[in-house]
């Protein structure tokens, strides 16, 4: 299973529009690149977490995980489809948009980095909080969301 990891403002999107991204992202990887599954995790960034040029960040960062043997033409050929999904239906410019078509190695390398960050003796405790909220999440929401603060 491959993992697409959106990483945007707080309140940049209602709760219907994170649903329609996550159907969008999931349907141009179905239809583009692999008929994997594919699940989509959200963080959405408290004010004051993320700043560009000293001010708040507005950017949407999307990281999407694929296979180590992906061409270069078909990586961005995924790029662009991205990129123009959100200018097209959300109003989103390549300007205020990171779009990583990322090898599962690197998105691998990325996950541990973020599991590091915690001290080990309460790693187990945050990756069931952690699980918990996706889920919760998930079934409350229709969508995967990540937990920012630990």
């Amino acid at each position: 299973m491959k993992r697409i990891v959106c990483i945007v403002p707080k309140d940049m999107f209602s709760k219907a529009q994170i649903q329609q991204l996550d159907a969008g992202f999931q349907s141009i990887y179905k239809n583009n690149y692999s008929h994997e599954k594919v699940n989509v995790f959200w963080m959405l960034m408290p004010k004051g977490y993320a700043y560009a040029e000293r001010k708040p960040s507005e950017a949407t960062i999307i990281m999407v995980e694929v296979n180590e043997d992906i061409t270069r033409a078909k990586r961005e050929e995924l790029l662009s489809l991205y990129s123009r999904f959100l200018l097209k239906d959300f109003n989103i410019s390549p300007l205020d948009a990171v779009i990583t078509v990322a090898n599962a190695s690197f998105v691998q390398q990325f996950s541990e980095a973020q599991k590091n960050r915690v001290h080990r003796p309460y790693r187990p405790w945050i990756n069931l909080k952690t699980m918990a909220t996706a889920l919760t999440s998930k079934i409350m929401n229709g969508y995967y969301r990540l937990r920012v603060k630990m």
